[in-house]
């Protein structure tokens, strides 16, 4: 006999400009079937929805809200959670926007803040808002019950925070992990890809096209590797500011037929793309900006089986200890050469054998286990309704 606990994830804006949905969409199913009722609040739009779609079941309850000023949409998500009456609250991200009005709340679930980056720790951002950040990461721990930090220097750092503050609050270390939904599903364009790139050898980065997460130095690479090894091919596949000029340093370097801007691809294409893929490349610097946060990405390649190009440096090192295929990104010529090497050394291995660790399923009985221990039905009298579960 089990008992029926309820959750809410809140969610913000377009997941295709804003990922922090992903842990919502990996966790729900389940967190459903070991045995609690799953709701997701999200912004209305299509990508959302397509998405949403893709990787929940039909027993996901949805709640779409209309983008809104930073000012309304509390208010907007303090009354759907009224509706919706849960046990937990689970925040995706924190801040101005996706945060509740707790004197609204009608009930008051236990709410759990993820943290999946340092935004203070960010150079590149102006200091007043550095600074802003901060005051939100201090507000969080004063705000929340629970926190869950998506990488171990974050579990750390919050942890050391939080005893500054001389408050005591359970934290869990619970990355980002990978969907097998997702894996397993059809192909959907893996013969087209197979005839459009047929003799090349190809090399997938996803994410933001910046320069501080590795874009200049994929680049430099490729400039090199196109004289040796004309073979290979490289494919950005996503956004970002520095776009243009990527594509003026491929254009100014002639390497148009080394390097290919895909844009942003739609989450049901992805599979094919991973299956045709030889490399992946997930670059980090030795920043504690990159130190703190959880390349996401990585555990959507881990299933794949392929070697995945990256730096020794939090997470990745967490993953793969002395497994790992590394590079440091401030000097390219180390990429050229892990490439080089592994183009000239053929697996005498299963590339990546801790890969069942990464699965949601797995971090879905992680969280289910801590909050048990966390916040037993003593301390939640007055919170959880009593449900029986009856398992066929």
């Amino acid at each position: 006999m089990s008992y029926r606990k309820k959750i809410t994830f809140l969610t913000i804006g377009d997941i295709s400009q804003i990922a922090t949905m992903k842990r919502a969409l990996g966790m729900a199913n389940p967190l459903h079937k070991l045995g609690w009722d799953v709701s997701i609040i999200a912004m209305e739009c299509e990508e959302n929805r397509t998405r949403i779609a893709l990787e929940c079941d039909p027993a996901i309850h949805i709640e779409y809200y209309k983008a809104c000023s930073f000012m309304e949409e509390p208010a907007v998500k303090t009354a759907l959670v009224n509706k919706i009456n849960p046990d937990f609250v689970y925040f995706c991200s924190f801040s101005i926007r996706n945060r509740l009005l707790k004197s609204k709340l009608m009930k008051k679930p236990k709410l759990l803040i993820e943290h999946a980056e340092l935004q203070s720790a960010i150079k590149s951002v102006p200091l007043k808002r550095r600074i802003w950040f901060y005051l939100l990461e201090i507000y969080s721990i004063l705000y929340a019950d629970g926190l869950l930090c998506a990488s171990k220097y974050l579990d750390k750092h919050f942890k050391q925070l939080a005893k500054k503050m001389f408050k005591r609050i359970p934290v869990l270390y619970s990355p980002y992990a990978f969907n097998n939904d997702i894996i397993s599903s059809y192909k959907l364009i893996e013969d087209q890809l197979i005839e459009r790139y047929q003799g090349r050898k190809l090399l997938l980065y996803m994410g933001t096209m910046t320069q501080n997460y590795g874009l200049f130095a994929m680049l430099e690479a490729m400039k090199a590797l196109s004289a040796t090894n004309p073979e290979l091919l490289l494919l950005l596949m996503g956004r970002g500011r520095h776009l243009e000029e990527a594509k003026q340093y491929v254009a100014a370097h002639r390497l148009e037929n080394y390097v290919v801007f895909l844009g942003y691809i739609p989450e049901i294409e992805l599979s094919s793309y991973f299956s045709v893929a030889k490399y992946f490349i997930s670059p980090l610097n030795n920043t504690v900006q990159d130190k703190a946060r959880c390349p996401s990405k990585i555990y959507m390649y881990l299933p794949f089986d392929k070697p995945i190009l990256t730096s020794a440096i939090g997470e990745p090192q967490e993953i793969f200890k002395e497994n790992g295929y590394y590079f440091e990104t401030e000097k390219p010529q180390t990429l050229v050469d892990l490439i080089q090497h592994l183009e000239n050394t053929p697996l005498t291995r299963e590339v990546y054998p801790v890969k069942e660790q990464h699965s949601w399923e797995k971090r879905a009985l992680d969280f289910n286990y801590w909050v048990t221990k966390c916040f037993s039905a003593k301390d939640m009298k007055n919170t959880f309704r009593y449900e029986e579960i009856h398992y066929e």
